[in-house]
């Protein structure tokens, strides 16, 4: 279960425990209180391992580049050392660097958008908590008076407005970033299928013949 998995399965545990006359609602409360600020502690550790992780895709980007134009270099030289088998050795390893820096480029920014959904749902969250501490004497006193009169809480007198009824609209929130969260991981990212397809169909239609483009490219600009 993913982290919003676990923060949603917290509110709606507490939730159903509100029609329960046994338990002390004020404790309840508090403890609703606990379990989401443990949960929001452990999220912002994942959101830092996050951005960590696409700092590091980044770099790995770069170095590829690096080795990129390597590569064109060595081609060039090859060229102009009359040797176009080796030249072509070249380009070919260029391309296939050039493939994975497209792909660690996609890997970056799938994090950077799965952080920016992550901290924005941890503001909202947050205010909540805040919400319930100012209130919490208040709702436990309303509960506890909802007790006293038959269907009021299982007829959703508390769920409807205010704050337990804007946890319930956070609950279902909640589950549905959960679930893009979990659909994006499966999914692939839409940039690099494109870079994916795009190397497919070089491999199908000739990637050799993309390479002799570049070669001839190459020839030309070295005649100039």
């Amino acid at each position: 279960m993913g982290i919003f998995g676990r923060l949603n399965q917290v509110i709606k545990s507490n939730l159903n425990s509100m029609l329960d006359t046994a338990e002390d609602p004020e404790k309840l409360i508090s403890q609703t209180i606990i379990e989401m600020e443990a949960e929001v502690k452990r999220a912002k550790r994942e959101l830092i391992t996050t951005l960590g992780a696409s700092k590091r895709i980044d770099k790995e980007k770069e170095e590829t580049l690096a080795e990129v134009a390597v590569w064109e270099d060595r081609a060039v030289l090859a060229l102009r050392n009359g040797d176009d088998a080796l030249a072509r050795e070249a380009l070919k390893q260029k391309a296939r660097l050039t493939k994975k820096a497209g792909e660690a480029s996609a890997r970056a920014n799938q994090n950077l958008v799965a952080a920016d959904e992550m901290r924005d749902t941890l503001e909202r969250v947050e205010r909540q908590i805040e919400d319930l501490k100012a209130r919490k004497a208040t709702l436990a006193q309303q509960v506890r008076r909802a007790r006293d009169v038959p269907g009021e809480l299982a007829g959703g007198g508390l769920g409807s407005t205010g704050t337990f009824g804007e946890l319930e609209r956070m609950s279902g929130r909640i589950a549905q970033l959960d679930a893009e969260v979990e659909a994006h991981s499966v999914l692939e990212d839409p940039e690099r299928l494109e870079v994916d397809a795009k190397f497919r169909r070089l491999e199908r239609t000739g990637g050799d013949g993309a390479i002799e483009d570049e070669l001839e490219a190459l020839k030309a600009r070295l005649r100039e």
